[in-house]
């Protein structure tokens, strides 16, 4: 059997979705193009916007390969990968589309494929091998594993919100690192988010964006900051802790808003803006939302923000009896505990009296 060299971080079927209705392919644009040196010393850059199929683009050879001496193991992006894909398509269009019973079945798969999807692009792995400086290839694929699902609470625990772009004549577009972290308080030259950092998702204010297809994108909103926008940006949500289990509603899901084009070029801006080196869209001028957005990096979170008059959806106390007679307490954050009040931690004698 031959080896899967050729590694797609962006799976085709996933582009596939960003297709222009009778087309097959999309248009490139490299945000960084190679420079060639000519013989008489000029140096001239080479062609950084091109159509292609999704089979040559979005990849890279050996990305998730592991060697043992001269021997290349492709099990990763076979059967992992392969796995995951399979079951992350599934998600993924059961999401775009409106059966509710579709969106209860896929629902922890559609977090578990998001946040692989994070970790398993170049940026990705470069930002894990920041961590880790002294890893190897074959280690480092074994921490890329033992990560998986490090945010999907957090994301479950927060507001979702998936919005459309079917009556704008701008559509969504696709980066190499689709999974895109939004704060307004870190634009894209702050220090803390240099690459291959992202803004923490755990920060009251960070907001994950990511594109389902041309027509539909998923924001998650940290509750907190959904309720007051103006709260600090950059202190951790409450209780933010990754790999625990939490009860969420899966039917949960604000679909009520229809993006203008100018809202949709200024979410395509904040995914070009955290890319690591390509976009892709289904028309070229798409590639190009900095031509009609001038909205300060703050400014945009005013299109990100999810509806107030929807947040009644989210949050509260939740309590779930079990057929063994046992109950389960959960508050907005995912405690299981009730935390005590002013009035309960006041000694007895200064308890107000009726």
């Amino acid at each position: 059997m031959s080896k899967t060299r050729k590694n797609h971080y962006v799976p085709q079927w996933y582009q596939e979705g960003f297709f222009e209705l009778g087309r097959n392919t999309l248009a490139y644009l490299d945000l960084t193009p190679p420079q060639k040196v000519l013989s008489d010393g000029r140096v001239i850059t080479e062609r950084a916007i091109f159509d292609a199929p999704t089979s040559r683009s979005f990849l890279q050879k050996d990305l998730y390969s592991t060697f043992f001496g001269t021997s290349v193991n492709d099990e990763i992006e076979r059967r992992l990968f392969g796995d995951i894909d399979a079951r992350g398509s599934n998600a993924v269009r059961a999401f775009a589309g409106n059966d509710v019973r579709q969106w209860h079945r896929n629902f922890q798969t559609l977090f578990e494929y998001i946040d692989i999807q994070k970790i398993r692009t170049p940026k990705g792995l470069d930002w894990l091998k920041a961590q880790y400086p002294t890893l190897t290839q074959n280690e480092l694929m074994q921490e890329m594993q033992g990560i998986r699902m490090m945010h999907c609470t957090i994301w479950t625990e927060g507001v979702r919100e998936i919005v459309s772009a079917e009556d704008a004549d701008v559509k969504f577009i696709i980066s190499d690192h689709p999974v895109t972290i939004y704060n307004h308080a870190v634009p894209p030259e702050a220090r803390t988010s240099a690459y291959p950092r992202d803004p923490k998702i755990a920060l009251k204010a960070s907001q994950t964006i990511f594109p389902l297809n041309r027509d539909y994108c998923l924001i998650l909103t940290n509750l907190e900051y959904a309720q007051d926008p103006a709260t600090s940006p950059l202190d951790k949500r409450t209780f933010a802790r990754n790999y625990r289990s939490s009860m969420v509603r899966t039917d949960a899901f604000i679909r009520t808003r229809k993006l203008s084009s100018q809202e949709v070029a200024r979410v395509n801006y904040v995914v070009k803006a955290r890319a690591r080196r390509y976009i892709a869209a289904g028309r070229k001028e798409w590639l190009y939302p900095e031509e009609t957005v001038s909205d300060p990096w703050g400014e945009l979170r005013k299109t990100l923000l999810p509806p107030e008059d929807e947040l009644f959806h989210f949050g509260g106390e939740m309590f779930a009896r079990f057929e063994d007679g046992r109950v389960h307490y959960q508050d907005e954050f995912g405690r299981t505990e009730k935390q005590r009040g002013l009035s309960e931690e006041r000694p007895a004698s200064q308890a107000a009296t009726p």
